[in-house]
């Protein structure tokens, strides 16, 4: 199946800088945005693949995937000196990066789907494997850290998806393991007190109507 180059769709070099990146997408999405093509199928198609090379190249670590995939791809070859490689500092960057976004979200309004496959995609087989060979305990910490942060809007039943990784990621840290499930055990309350609400709602309606008639 042949690689598209994202490079190409951006009209940027792949050594382009993040600034450079985010500067052509935003000429060439308002170049090719459907409400100035009306009627126009082909420059829709193009608008599509800009989104998807933007969303690629802007993500240090998509980025890093997909120089990856050119590499061993035919006929990129001479394109890179080498592969890019995805480290635990990478990730921890971006799993600080999705924990900013987070903070700044309407919890109320947010696509808690997307937020999920965000955080799938940080934590996927491959990224586990990075992180279980980390030697540094803090930079551990603080990736798994970031990440309960940003789980905390969610709700409990993407949590269960979730937390087999960063077990995964915790290894046989104790110390590690004991944040994870402290945090999970939180939100399970929550969860739990969430689906009781309605009950104790009526039961409170219906203790109050019972002294109400008892006192009249």
């Amino acid at each position: 199946m042949p690689v598209k180059d994202y490079y190409q769709v951006l009209e940027i070099p792949y050594n382009a800088t993040e600034l450079e990146i985010k500067k052509a997408y935003r000429k060439l999405a308002m170049r090719y945005h459907p409400d100035k093509n009306t009627g126009n199928p082909l420059a829709i198609q193009h608008f599509r693949e800009i989104q998807e090379a933007y969303d690629i190249l802007s993500n240090p670590v998509k980025r890093s995937e997909y120089h990856q995939i050119r590499w061993q791809h035919e006929g990129f070859q001479n394109r890179f000196v080498s592969p890019t490689l995805v480290t635990p500092e990478l990730l921890l960057q971006e799993a600080k990066k999705i924990n900013r976004l987070v903070s700044q979200m309407d919890v109320f309004r947010m696509n808690q789907e997307a937020l999920h496959q965000e955080l799938s995609q940080l934590m996927n087989s491959k990224h586990c494997l990075v992180l279980q060979d980390c030697p540094s305990e803090n930079l551990l910490k603080e990736f798994i850290l970031s990440v309960l942060k940003s789980m905390n809007p969610l709700k409990f039943h993407y949590w269960r998806t979730l937390i087999p990784s960063l077990v995964k990621i915790a290894g046989i840290n104790n110390q590690l393991l004991e944040i994870i499930y402290q945090n999970e055990k939180k939100k399970k309350k929550e969860f739990l007190l969430m689906r009781l609400q309605p009950l104790i709602i009526l039961l409170t309606v219906a203790l109050i109507c019972i002294l109400i008639y008892l006192i009249a």
